[in-house]
């Protein structure tokens, strides 16, 4: 259940626009060079590989693995108090691109390594948001 209070992200933020779009579809894209090919996320203005401004969004498969995690057991943001204890995740996709994300596992299941898919929470009209739940 949404909170009235509950912190969401700007999705018309142009550097992060076309990712609150393909969420909206339940796509997962990251940011891909033209010039070099880096895949990336979070996106930036010119590739941290060979410095072009020349960037497109690519969907990747929605999959990886739980690099690292934590689970909260109290809630810092008033707006979760109903959710402890919950999970936080860097999954590491398939595709490489890193994402810290809310992991849908039950409580004590999740495990560095455990194998991942993209989920998605419909929050309102307008912000889709991504999570992680195990395979």
């Amino acid at each position: 259940m949404t909170s009235p209070s509950r912190s969401l992200p700007d999705v018309t933020e142009p550097l992060m626009a076309p990712f609150w779009q393909a969420a909206k579809r339940h796509v997962l894209v990251v940011q891909k060079c033209d010039d070099c090919g880096d895949v990336r996320f979070p996106p930036l203005e010119i590739c941290s590989n060979c410095w072009s401004t020349e960037q497109t969004w690519q969907e990747i498969e929605p999959a990886g693995t739980v690099w690292s995690f934590v689970v909260y057991h109290r809630a810092l943001d008033p707006s979760k108090k109903g959710e402890v204890p919950y999970s936080i995740g860097r999954v590491k996709t398939d595709a490489g691109p890193v994402f810290t994300v809310r992991l849908d596992v039950p409580h004590g299941k999740a495990r560095v390594g455990m194998p991942v898919v993209a989920t998605w929470e419909d929050v309102d009209d307008d912000v889709t948001l991504l999570r992680f739940t195990g395979k």
